[in-house]
This record gives C-alpha cells, sequence and structure tokens, in this order.
C-alpha cells in the first residue's frame, strides 16, 4: 500500500495515543501536592486542551504531522506542571512569593505556578501564552481565546541544582520584573524612549553616515537590543526593591565563573529575537543602589553595636566590598556570522558612557514609577530585624523572631529570614579554610535547614496572628 495513503494515519494513530499518555499522566498528579492553586489550574487547562484536540470533529482539518510534533511541546508543558508538586518546591517559600504576586497583580491579574529547571539559572515564562502559540495553526483561533480566556498563567523555573540554598531565591524578584514589563510595556518604553532618543538620533547619524540603505534596518536592531538590556536592568530594579541586599548578593553568587565585564549582543533575523544583557558589573553597581545597600550598611554598624554583634560589621564589609567599578567593560556582538555585528558593535560601543548614563536614568524614573504602581514597603528590610536573625544564626536557633516587648516576640518577614540567611551564608563562604571543608558542608547545611524551617514557622505563625485577629 502506497505510504502516502497510510502514513498519515499511522501519524494521528500515534498522536492520539500521545494524547492519552499525556492526558493519563495530569490525571494522576495530585493536586493536593500542589504548594498553589495555580499548579492545579495549569493541569486542568492543558486537559482540557488534550479533550479539545482529540475531538473528531476538530481532527479532522488538522495536519497529522503538525499535529504529532506539537504534542512534544505540550507534554514539555506538562511536565513543568509535574515538577510544580511540594516533592520538589518548597511550600512555604512559595507562598511568601504569591503573597509578593498578589501585592503586585491582585486577585484579577495573572496567576503563576513554580516548578524546577535542570539549568543553573532561573526564569520565567508566560505559560499560556506559550500553549498558545503551541495550538496555533492546530485550532480555530476562537477555539484557542476560548481555552486561554481567563488563564493568564505564568510559571517560574527554579534551578535544580540549587533547590536547597534558599538565599539563592532571591532572584524570584528579578524573574517577577519580568511579568511587570509584560504588563506595564507601553509606559516603560515611553519611559525608556525619553532617556535615550538623542543617544538613538546620534546612533542613526552614524549608520547612515555609513550606509543610507542600511541606516533604518540597523538602527532597528540597535533599538530592540537596547530595549533587551533596558528590560533586564529594571527586572534588576524590581529583584532590589522586593528583595533587599539579598538579591545583590543572590546576583553576586550567580556571575561567579563567568565574565563579569562584558556586556552581550545576540543577533537575530527576527528583531523581537534579539537578546542583550548588560555585564555583571553594571548590572551590580545598579542593584547596589536599588537595595540601598550603603544604608542598609550604616545601619548595620549602628545594631551591631547595640546589640554586641561584631559579625554584623564584618558582613557589611563582604557586601560592601562586591565589585561594581564597570569602567573597563567591553562589548560583545554576535554571531560573528551576522553581517551587522561589527557595525552594531562599533556604534554601541562608541556611545557606551552615555547609554549607561541613559539606562542609569530609565531606571530612576522607573523606581518612581514602581512606588505609584504598588503598595511596596520600601525598603523591604532594614538592618536591625536582619542583626537579630544572625545572631539566632549565629547560636543555631531558628532564625523566625524578632524580639518586641511582648515574651513571644512578632514573627520575622519573609525579607528579613532571607537576608539574614544570604549575608550569614556569604560569610561562611568567604571565611572558609581549605582544611575545614568538611565543616563548611556541614554549616551551610545547618543553616539552610535552620532557615527552610524558619520560612514555614512564620509564614504559620503570620497567618495564624492574622486569623485570630479577626
Amino acid at each position: 500500500m502506497d505510504p502516502k495513503i497510510w502514513e498519515p494515519r499511522a501519524i494521528l494513530g500515534k498522536s492520539l495515543a500521545l494524547i492519552e499518555k499525556t492526558a493519563a499522566g495530569l490525571d494522576h498528579l495530585d493536586h493536593w501536592n500542589f504548594p498553589t492553586d495555580s499548579s492545579d489550574a495549569a493541569r486542568k487547562l492543558l486537559l482540557q486542551t488534550l479533550q479539545t484536540l482529540e475531538t473528531p470533529a476538530k481532527l479532522v482539518p488538522m495536519d497529522p504531522s503538525v499535529l504529532y510534533n506539537r504534542l512534544f511541546s505540550i507534554q514539555a508543558l506538562a511536565e513543568l506542571v509535574a515538577r510544580s508538586s511540594t516533592h520538589h518546591i518548597s511550600w512555604p517559600l512559595v507562598s511568601y512569593c504569591d503573597q509578593i504576586w498578589h501585592t503586585l497583580f491582585g486577585d484579577t491579574g495573572p496567576k503563576i505556578f513554580y516548578s524546577l529547571t535542570p539549568e543553573h539559572n532561573y526564569s520565567i515564562l508566560r505559560f499560556s501564552a506559550m500553549l498558545g502559540r503551541h495550538l496555533n495553526g492546530l485550532l480555530p483561533n476562537a477555539d484557542i481565546s476560548a481555552l486561554l480566556r481567563d488563564n493568564d498563567l505564568y510559571c517560574l523555573q527554579l534551578a535544580s541544582s540549587e533547590d536547597y540554598n534558599l538565599p539563592l531565591y532571591a532572584n524570584i524578584g528579578h524573574e517577577f520584573g519580568h511579568a511587570i514589563f509584560d504588563h506595564k510595556e507601553a509606559e516603560l518604553r515611553k519611559l525608556l524612549a525619553a532617556n535615550v532618543e538623542t543617544i538613538l538620533n546620534s546612533i542613526y547619524s552614524d549608520l547612515d553616515a555609513k550606509d543610507p540603505d542600511q541606516a533604518t534596518r540597523r538602527a532597528k536592531r540597535v533599538v530592540w537590543a537596547i530595549l533587551g538590556f533596558a528590560k533586564e536592568l529594571f527586572c534588576d530594579l524590581v529583584g532590589a526593591m522586593l528583595m533587599g541586599p539579598s538579591f545583590l548578593v543572590s546576583l553576586y553568587e550567580i556571575s561567579w565563573a563567568q565574565n563579569k565585564d562584558t556586556w552581550t549582543i545576540s543577533l537575530s533575523p527576527y528583531d523581537q529575537a534579539i537578546r542583550a544583557y548588560p555585564s555583571f558589573h553594571f548590572r551590580l553597581s545598579c542593584i547596589r543602589k536599588w537595595s540601598e545597600v550603603d544604608s542598609f550598611c550604616a545601619d548595620a554598624q549602628q545594631a551591631s553595636k547595640r546589640l554586641g554583634i561584631a559579625r554584623l560589621i564584618e558582613i557589611a564589609e563582604y557586601l560592601q566590598g562586591i565589585p561594581i567599578r564597570h569602567d573597563s567593560d567591553s562589548l560583545n556582538v554576535g554571531p560573528d556570522s551576522d553581517g551587522d555585528s561589527n557595525i552594531v558593535k562599533e556604534v554601541v560601543t562608541k556611545y557606551r558612557t552615555r547609554l549607561k548614563q541613559g539606562l542609569d536614568a530609565f531606571l530612576s524614573e522607573c523606581a518612581t514609577e514602581m512606588k505609584n504602581w504598588y503598595r511596596l514597603p520600601l525598603p523591604c528590610v532594614s538592618a536591625y530585624p536582619v542583626a537579630e536573625l544572625l545572631q539566632r544564626l549565629e547560636h543555631r536557633i531558628l532564625p523566625n523572631v524578632i524580639p518586641d516587648e511582648t515574651l513571644l516576640g512578632k514573627p520575622a518577614t519573609f525579607a528579613a529570614i532571607l537576608n539574614a540567611c544570604a549575608l550569614y551564608r556569604l560569610h561562611l563562604l568567604a571565611d572558609v579554610k581549605v582544611e575545614s571543608s568538611a565543616g563548611l558542608a556541614r554549616d551551610t547545611a545547618i543553616i539552610e535547614r535552620l532557615t527552610a524551617k524558619a520560612f514555614e514557622v512564620s509564614f504559620i505563625q503570620t497567618k495564624y496572628n492574622n486569623w485570630s485577629g479577626t
């Protein structure tokens, strides 16, 4: 028999089997093991999608090969949901993060669930939008819209190789920044344009002088690159405002063993796919400013003297010693096969200093807008509660209570616990002796367990206090 006749039927049969397999896996997930309701919302959305795809009336117009390929992408989304159970994700940690998310987006905004990634990084993706792209060409637009209506879902992926390293979770603040950028993009682009317009005019003049026929196209690519720089820096601003000095520590740790003084532009045939990242040194410089590290360290000096904690002064010196000089930064533009890479590198390098000034001014305006858009406690943490928790960590006591005039004290905030843990862990790592590496592993493990338990206990105490007060 001619394979042109039977092959599409065979591909369709295998696709239907894959639909059933994926749906069965989602059905077997216990929703009680999800740390947030959003994970179950993602599970139900995928199940509804798979049921729609196998409807006979919907299958008739589909290309079986396209369906088969897209099902593997949908299966990858199902894996994200499976990796979001409490077997992989810390329930109290994401509960705190959910409170921050709710402060930003409220009851009617997008929802988020948390999963793991094997990469040594943190990332966020718009889960529902990605599902919509996978369905494009398979289902009518009306069906896709009906599936995604009231299902604006994000997935934040945590580094599985560092799931025990709770201080690195401060990077979650940066990922939340991407969601804010999505929902405030029009306003943020206007702010950026106002601060870099004169720089872009100068860049266009240089490009026009080199090749008038290519100037407009190349200038557009530069605009997308500058937008990429601005987006990363804005997300860092959000991370600094939400997480305080711990975000400076966490990004600094992410930068270890990487080139810290290179700005990167990755060109693409599609302008929207151009990626651009500032150097770690410039990012750390901005974060230090917006997490108010100098004020925090000055307050830490006073708190240390008042409480008699000499260790806190030493830890503050570590914070202030994180390298932030960026005057020798360089720019890397790739790939080399792209004919515009050398020209883009030349013009952006020429205006690098002015561009840094424009981006800094952009961040200043963004900080003002953030305070107008959201009711955030600023600064998110002060030195005194962190000092009290450091004292408890020093004596291997659960860092969940800030002393006050009552017998029980008050539950420590998420930011206070996170910052105390991040700073104390940095101290342990920086003070290590080669001959005591086994002791370091034991000490860091103790701090991690105490921190994880403190998150849980403090969260429950706060919820109980709120409930008992009503």
